[in-house]
C-alpha cells in the first residue's frame, strides 16, 4: 500500500514538475521570440483611423459650440477636446456631452493613443514674422495635434485639425506646441478626405517592417 501511495505521489510531482517546465519554456520563448512586425498598411491605417478621428473632434467642436455648457452666457468652442465627451460647470460638476466617443476624449497621452495615435489641445497661437504668441480665442478658435505614440512605428504624419474646418498634416518628427496662424506656413499640408490622405501616402516612404507598437 505504501508503495502504491509513494508511486502515485510521484507521477503527481512529475506532472507538477514537467508542467512548470514546459511553462518556464513557453515564457522563455515569448521572450526571445521575434516581435511582430508593423507593415506600411498598418502604419497608414492609423493615419487614416487617426484623420477620421479628427473629424470626428471638427464635427462635435462645431456642434459644442451652439449651446452654452457651462450656463455662463457664452457660446464658444470647447477648450479642451476631453470636453466634447463630458464638460465642467462652473461649480465643478460633470456635464454630460457626448459628442465624441469617451476612447477618443480619454486619448491624451501616448498610454492611452487610439489608432497608435493621442491627441493634444493647442491653446497658442504661434504669430508671424515674429511677433510672438496670444492666447486663443475659444469664441472664434480652436486648435487640435495629433502625434503618433512612436513616430515611424504607429504612423509618420503628425495632424492638425482646427476652426476652420480644416485637417493638415505634416511628417517632420517634431511635436508642435504652437497653432500656427497660417499652418501652411510651417509645413502643413491640407487634406480633405480619406482619398486625399491616401493618395498623399503613396508619396512618402515608410519604414519596412518597423516593430510593431501596440496600438
Amino acid at each position: 500500500m505504501n508503495e502504491k501511495k509513494l508511486t502515485i505521489t510521484g507521477i503527481i510531482f512529475t506532472i507538477i514538475a514537467t508542467a512548470g517546465f514546459l511553462w518556464a519554456a513557453i515564457q522563455w520563448h515569448n521572450t526571445w521570440k521575434e516581435p511582430d512586425q508593423a507593415t506600411v498598411h498598418d502604419l497608414q491605417l492609423n493615419e487614416q483611423h487617426t484623420f477620421l478621428n479628427l473629424q470626428t473632434i471638427s464635427r462635435a467642436q462645431k456642434k459644442y459650440k451652439e449651446t452654452d455648457w457651462d450656463g455662463d452666457g457664452k457660446k464658444v468652442f470647447s477648450k479642451y477636446f476631453i470636453h466634447l465627451w463630458t464638460s465642467v460647470s462652473p461649480s465643478s460638476d460633470p456635464i454630460s456631452v457626448n459628442l465624441i466617443p469617451r476612447e477618443i476624449a480619454f486619448a491624451t497621452e501616448a498610454s492611452r493613443a487610439i489608432d497608435g495615435y493621442y491627441f493634444t489641445d493647442l491653446h497658442d497661437l504661434d504669430l508671424p514674422e515674429e511677433r510672438g504668441k496670444q492666447s486663443l480665442n475659444y469664441e472664434s478658435q480652436w486648435a487640435v495635434v495629433a502625434m503618433p505614440t512612436d513616430h515611424g512605428l504607429t504612423g509618420i504624419l503628425n495632424f492638425l485639425a482646427d476652426s476652420s474646418g480644416g485637417i493638415f498634416v505634416n511628417p517632420a518628427k517634431y511635436i508642435p506646441t504652437l497653432y500656427p496662424e497660417v499652418p501652411a506656413s510651417k509645413g502643413w499640408i491640407k487634406i480633405d478626405t480619406i482619398q486625399q490622405l491616401q493618395e498623399y501616402q503613396k508619396k512618402l516612404s515608410y519604414p519596412q517592417n518597423s516593430p510593431k507598437k501596440p496600438l
